[in-house]
């Protein structure tokens, strides 16, 4: 009965994803929230649908955001425009993200609101933050405040990046209390494609992505190491804990669908990037990793090889993603926030806080052990040999003691542990690319000349955006090498 439940939101899900699809403006007209027609969709029938297309966005974003920091690389004949910061604007990503879950979880939070139920109104708002959380991290300004008003205005303000990461800290702490709360009609449970409706996790991921946007205000806010701590106290407590969307026969993770079955064709379109592979297969750090071969295939040769980014056809990598492999097999889950992550957040605010700086070498017992503890909870959730796991963690070049730890450790594992995850991207442009924090990192040759040898640090907005809401759009839009607001 639980499986034939959960197919059914699924099929909801995607009945409501495509109908939304179709309509024209997702930022005004009949895609925006308009009041009287709160009530129409059920709560149980929205939640899967949120959580299907806030997955989708992940992989949408983390597709194009792995060529900037080189998990992969272009596989073909001529580098794609991402892999060498060409003129990138993710139209895709953008229609995702607010056509299909921004407005859909801002309806799911007003009628939980009037259905006098908070517990779906906090997942609601957990969902709200997470994307428009991706949504100010790609682009920056953004709309919100004034955005699903549906005929009242087509021309939604774009938001300065400052004010939305108030609105998402915000967010994250009415959904907190709505979660709380003693007092709901009604409450997730099968149509929680989530967490099965267990509230102590949405309130832990809610803390854990408060710690998340906390840290990234490093640059510039002296407390936020101070503040992601206090958060992430709160936070997940183990790989049960993260937030994934699980997929199925039927309902297939798109990195199988897409890159994997792709390769099993002969019709690759990414493959694995030296920057990864030789983080992983001993060449800078005189170490195996041994979740190397659980996450790129090789064809059995004795060695994996990346391919530099920017480079016509992958060349000289062996590496690539396969049906097998751990992140795009058929039923493999989308990862959005896990517990190996909050660990490396712990360890980066830690380090931080006790002074630490890209170049300095030493830390605290507690930054050390959240580091190891981050390490070994990834390795875990890839199925790694409990054996293999432990001589990688006792290795001298993993297990350097806390008096000889260095944010590169700590980046390094965290790059790792985040394969895929669009929020490695804020992770390089916090650091500004730094090769003294990300080993051996360069631009990737046939780099856009126009960047004058910058790194990317945002993208532009879609065409679409551009001609429908111009006027507004105009006033906000900077070029590719543009710093965000929080990106000093």
């Amino acid at each position: 009965m639980m499986k034939t439940k959960y197919f059914k939101h699924i099929l909801l899900a995607m009945l409501f994803a495509i109908a939304s699809f179709s309509c024209d403006d997702y930022l005004g007209g009949d895609t925006n929230i308009d009041p009287n027609r709160v009530g129409e969709v059920s709560l149980e029938a929205l939640l899967p649908t949120i959580a299907a297309s806030t997955a989708l966005n992940h992989y949408n974003l983390g597709f194009r955001t792995s060529q900037i920091v080189q998990y992969v690389a272009s596989a073909t004949a001529t580098a794609s425009d991402t892999d060498t910061h060409n003129q990138i604007r993710l139209g895709t990503t953008w229609t995702g993200i607010y056509l299909r879950a921004l407005s859909n979880a801002n309806l799911l939070a007003i009628q939980s609101g009037e259905e006098n139920s908070p517990h779906y109104e906090g997942v609601a708002k957990v969902v709200l933050a997470l994307n428009l959380g991706l949504a100010t991290d790609t682009w920056g300004d953004v709309p919100y405040s004034q955005a699903f008003q549906a005929n009242e205005n087509l021309t939604p303000a774009f938001d300065n990046q400052e004010a939305i990461y108030t609105t998402i800290q915000q967010l994250l702490d009415e959904a907190i209390i709505a979660l709380n709360s003693e007092n709901s009609v009604f409450s997730p449970a099968d149509d929680d494609v989530l967490y099965s409706g267990d509230l102590s996790k949405w309130v832990k991921a809610a803390y854990t992505l408060k710690a998340r946007y906390a840290l990234h205000l490093s640059e510039f806010d002296p407390e936020a190491p101070s503040k992601a701590l206090t958060a992430i106290a709160n936070g997940f407590d183990g790989n049960g804990d993260d937030f994934q969307f699980l997929y199925d026969e039927r309902n297939l993770n798109p990195w199988h669908k897409r890159p994997a079955l792709a390769n099993a064709t002969g019709n690759a379109s990414i493959t694995f990037s030296e920057q990864l592979i030789d983080a992983m297969n001993g060449t800078d750090y005189g170490v195996f990793d041994p979740r190397l071969p659980l996450i790129a295939e090789n064809d059995g040769e004795a060695e994996y090889k990346g391919a530099v980014n920017g480079s016509e056809a992958g060349e000289d990598s062996n590496s690539k993603f396969s049906v097998d492999t751990w992140y795009s097999t058929a039923t493999a889950p989308v990862l959005m926030l896990t517990y190996a992550e909050s660990k490396f957040i712990e360890a980066e605010a830690t380090f931080l806080n006790n002074g630490g700086t890209t170049t300095s070498v030493g830390s605290t017992q507690e930054a050390y052990d959240a580091y190891l503890a981050g390490i070994g909870a990834h390795m875990d959730k890839l199925g790694v040999d409990p054996a293999e796991r432990d001589a990688y963690l006792a290795d001298p070049a993993v297990a350097v003691g806390a008096g000889a730890l260095t944010l590169e450790l700590i980046m390094k594992e965290k790059y790792i542990a985040n394969f895929l995850n669009p929020e490695t991207w804020v992770d390089f442009r916090r650091y500004d690319h730094n090769p003294a924090v990300f080993k051996d990192l360069e631009l990737p040759i046939n780099h856009n000349p126009d960047l004058n040898g910058q790194w990317i640090r945002r993208v532009l907005y879609p065409l679409d955006e551009l001609s429908r809401n111009s006027e507004e759009v105009s006033k906000v839009q900077q070029g590719l090498e543009v710093k965000l607001w929080w990106d000093k």
